[in-house]
């Protein structure tokens, strides 16, 4: 009797969905958000391979989950923990084929689960002798007064529209693609980009790249100084977009075919005039000395323009000049938010690319280890740069205790 008034007593108290056996079982526990994702090779879906979940913001980077796909190349993670807006932080997942490495889109929120995630891989062939004519989609010139002479960044977009990627054969050693820079061009570097120095040779004023180029668009940097403002740019095969940047304290100049548009405001204080062609077949185009119609000039230009957008971030650490430590305070071209956006997302996914080039290797030669750990962490302090210039606040470098720990300490 007394056990029968006490069940009529707590009853009320008990949840519609019932008892749960003890606290915090998973029948009172929210369900864990999954990502649900499919590999692809070209548009077919994957009959095999692993998938990677990499976890990367501006503390830490580093694979999280891997996992085998299933029939039809599905794949499914949990995501213990989502990344929140405007945190800086994202998840990404990679698969390798024939040795390359691929990545899916970022994700940094939440609404991001909610539809297929999709990884996709090519095969691969090897680059005929002379490299591939890739269509270059856009080329940008800032051209900065240097210490000694001018200062060129130059910005090559190209673009693969075939299904494959093409890879430098390990017997041949053909590059994938090259292309020739001014001939008055001298100190040739890489700059920040898609383009890895040791991937890169010059040879008889040539840039010649034996990276792979996947199907889609590659971003490439290359730096030079001119003495003078009197030379040519070779432009062999398909140019879509052209435009050169010049800073105002340069003398007239013209630059046949390219037109004289409105000058652009990179950062405050700093204009550049501005040449542009469009549909560019086989040429040189000459510059020199000349008229180059400031009348009518616009000072300030909104900068949309898509190949400013892809390459700011380039551009802002070049004109610094190769031997110069980076600015202690973000770029002021940073406060565009595509374009800070955009360079964010870069150097994420080349924080990741690093460390999945060093993921299960017990050691890496001392040269090779010196090389990783040096350039994670300038991508580390160059990260905090970039969330600083959302936030407006200033930032402290990573240093190289950032992130995980060194390739030989694995």
């Amino acid at each position: 009797m007394a056990l029968g008034l006490l069940l009529l007593l707590l009853l009320p108290l008990v949840p519609a969905g019932g008892l749960s056996p003890f606290p915090g079982s998973v029948a009172a526990q929210e369900p864990v958000p999954e990502l649900r994702g499919r590999l692809y090779v070209d548009s077919i879906p994957a009959d095999s391979g692993t998938v990677i979940l990499h976890r990367v913001n501006p503390e830490e980077a580093g694979p999280v989950d891997s996992v085998r796909v299933a029939s039809g190349g599905e794949f499914t993670f949990p995501i213990l923990m989502v990344p929140a807006p405007g945190t800086g932080e994202i998840l990404f997942v990679s698969s390798r084929r024939e040795g390359i490495v691929y990545f899916g889109d970022p994700i940094s929120e939440a609404a991001h689960l909610d539809s297929l995630y999709v990884v996709r891989t090519f095969d691969t062939r090897e680059a005929p002798e002379g490299g591939l004519p890739f269509t270059v989609a856009l080329r940008g010139l800032f051209v900065d007064q240097g210490p000694m002479g001018w200062r060129v960044t130059d910005l090559i977009q190209i673009r693969n529209d075939s299904s494959v990627t093409w890879v430098s054969g390990e017997e041949t050693d053909y590059p994938v693609w090259q292309y020739p820079v001014p001939p008055e061009a001298r100190g040739l570097r890489v700059g920040r980009s898609d383009l890895a120095p040791e991937a890169v040779r010059f040879q008889d004023g040539v840039v010649q790249v034996r990276s792979p180029v996947p199907p889609g668009e590659q971003l490439y940097a290359i730096q030079y100084e001119l003495d003078v403002l009197n030379f040519s740019i070779p432009m062999p095969g398909v140019t879509e977009l052209m435009e050169i940047f010049v800073a105002d304290e340069a003398p007239s100049l013209q630059m046949p075919p390219l037109m004289f548009d409105q000058p652009v405001e990179l950062e405050p204080g700093s204009l550049y005039r501005r040449w542009v062609g469009e549909g560019l077949t086989q040429l040189v185009v000459r510059v020199e000395p000349g008229q180059d119609d400031e009348g009518g000039a616009l000072v300030w230009v909104v900068v949309g323009l898509a190949v400013v957008l892809l390459g700011v971030g380039v551009w802002a650490v070049g004109r610094r000049g190769p031997d110069l430590p980076p600015s202690p305070s973000p770029s002021a071209a940073a406060d565009s938010p595509r374009a800070a956006a955009h360079r964010r997302r870069e150097v994420l996914l080349e924080i990741a690319r690093l460390d999945d080039s060093v993921e299960g290797r017990d050691a890496l030669p001392p040269e090779e280890a010196r090389a990783y750990e040096a350039r994670r962490s300038e991508l580390m302090d160059e990260l905090r740069l970039l969330g600083a210039a959302s936030t407006g606040e200033d930032a402290e470098p990573a240093g190289r205790g950032a992130g995980p720990k060194s390739p030989g300490d694995r």
